[in-house]
């Protein structure tokens, strides 16, 4: 079931998040430091904006949407009051931060620019999690490409004709953002007309939801604060650089554990709402082996090519700084992976989300703690190797507190495997002779490795194989 309705989402994970991943790349041609460090920061700005103000909610519908005895009546008309008040708050805190963390004196462009991509983007996002909520995988699909893949589009072309502004790939985002709400709206257009407030079902959502608003907040400090903390010693330039070598590992991550994200806690939700903890926990130790197996090769095999891949991609004057900061990147990403989409959704399926708090507080405590003293003396690549000490000191801590209580399950047999297929597939890269053509050597480089660690999963899981294919 898993693999299937990974399949069946696949356009959405691999799209958006590549093309949050190309962003990076682009931008370094036609963009400025400058102009990279402010639209990260207020992408990074967003994602606490919509973390405070609606995940909550978003996470108790994707949580709750499915027990329709538990979520009661009345969702679509409350829905519809909780997105128009955060709406309202959500304007207000997009120029405070702006004006307060960003630009102190920024252009009626940049202003309207940030407050509608903030807006757009948040209840996008909300319903792209209403979407996978109710397994409706058109919807899913449509609305996680829209933005990230025609707001990238429309930003390139905005800056290619009226230059270096940052203002502009903010736009072309919101103009991506606001064609998924069009088809929001006339997919539903009769729920709009539902306007009255269940505070049954508010409650619910505050009871449910209220700590995580909490660890979500520490969980984007945790990501957050380097950068942030860079853009203040250093500079908004800084964080630009910064920006490039970190973005792009830490989308890298984000594309290959997301190619599996977005089906599996809805699996492991409902394998607990029908046949008990038992059944969910298993479920979680499968998610937890396919999440290992896409992500572990996805980003070794990203650190072994990409001294080709960099030269090749990024622009001549942000090489050198992402060539440092690329691999701290990749391993802190991976950390933050199994810490997002394995360890704490034990406790989202459980209903026991006030521990989250202190997950998500020890990574941005860490984080900050370790960052000040790194970036002081190893510059941008000591706010990277902050996440990592964090990322490893949490995930060595969950997993010996969560196993011992005999209730999570982790795949060691299919660890130990993924783990031979990934050294072999590393070894066959490393061995491979160096080809003078960068971009055959590049090419090959990931097409032997592709070929290797396939070759060794299919042979370790040969019998399963033979059963899916004698039943199929």
């Amino acid at each position: 079931m898993l693999i299937k309705k990974t399949l069946q989402f696949l356009p959405a994970q691999l799209l958006g998040p590549l093309a949050q991943f190309l962003s990076i790349i682009i931008w370094t041609h036609i963009a400025s430091s400058q102009t990279i460090g402010v639209v990260t920061l207020i992408s990074g700005q967003q994602e606490l904006i919509r973390t405070i103000f609606l995940a909550w909610w978003s996470h108790y519908a994707l949580r709750f949407l499915g027990e329709t005895n538990s979520i009661g009546s009345g969702f679509q008309s409350t829905s519809n009051c909780v997105l128009l008040f955060s709406s309202l708050i959500q304007c207000l805190c997009a120029y405070t931060f702006l004006v307060q963390f960003v630009v102190s004196n920024p252009d009626s462009l940049l202003i309207v620019s940030v407050v509608l991509f903030v807006i757009f983007r948040n209840i996008n996002l909300h319903n792209i999690n209403i979407a996978a909520a109710r397994s409706n995988t058109l919807d899913y699909n449509l609305l996680s490409i829209v933005g990230p893949v025609f707001g990238l589009s429309f930003g390139i072309i905005l800056l290619k004709v009226y230059g270096d502004n940052p203002a502009y790939p903010l736009l072309g985002y919101m103009l991506g953002e606001s064609i998924g709400l069009l088809y929001s709206f006339f997919r539903n257009k009769s729920a709009l007309l539902e306007w009255e407030i269940n505070p049954l079902i508010i409650k619910q959502a505050i009871n449910y939801s209220f700590p995580l608003v909490f660890s979500g907040a520490l969980g984007w400090a945790a990501v957050n604060l380097s950068r942030y903390i860079i853009d203040h010693n250093l500079g908004v330039a800084a964080a630009g650089d910064f920006a490039v070598g970190f973005g792009l590992g830490q989308r890298a991550a984000s594309l290959a554990a997301m190619l599996v994200g977005a089906a599996s806690l809805p699996i492991a939700i409902r394998c607990m709402q029908e046949s008990g903890i038992t059944a969910g926990m298993q479920q979680l130790a499968n998610n937890c082996a396919l999440l290992l197996a896409v992500v572990l090769p996805s980003l070794i095999g990203l650190y072994l090519v990409s001294p080709d891949l960099v030269k090749l991609a990024v622009a001549i004057k942000f090489q050198k700084v992402t060539l440092e900061i690329l691999p701290w990147a990749l391993l802190s990403g991976g950390l933050y992976s199994f810490i997002y989409h394995y360890l704490n959704h034990y406790f989202l399926i459980t209903k026991n989300t006030r521990p989250l708090i202190f997950v998500d507080g020890s990574l941005a405590v860490l984080t900050l703690v370790l960052s000040f003293p790194l970036i002081k003396y190893l510059g941008l690549v000591g706010g990277v190797i902050s996440m990592v000490i964090a990322g490893i000191v949490v995930v060595i801590f969950l997993l010996i507190h969560l196993l011992s209580r005999r209730e999570l399950l982790f795949p060691g047999k299919d660890a130990c495997k993924i783990v031979i297929a990934t050294l072999v597939m590393a070894a066959a890269i490393s061995l491979k002779p160096e080809l003078e053509d960068i971009k055959l050597n590049l090419v090959s480089d990931i097409m032997l490795g592709m070929l290797a660690y396939a070759a060794v999963l299919a042979f370790v899981y040969r019998r399963r194989l033979q059963h899916y294919f004698r039943h199929k």
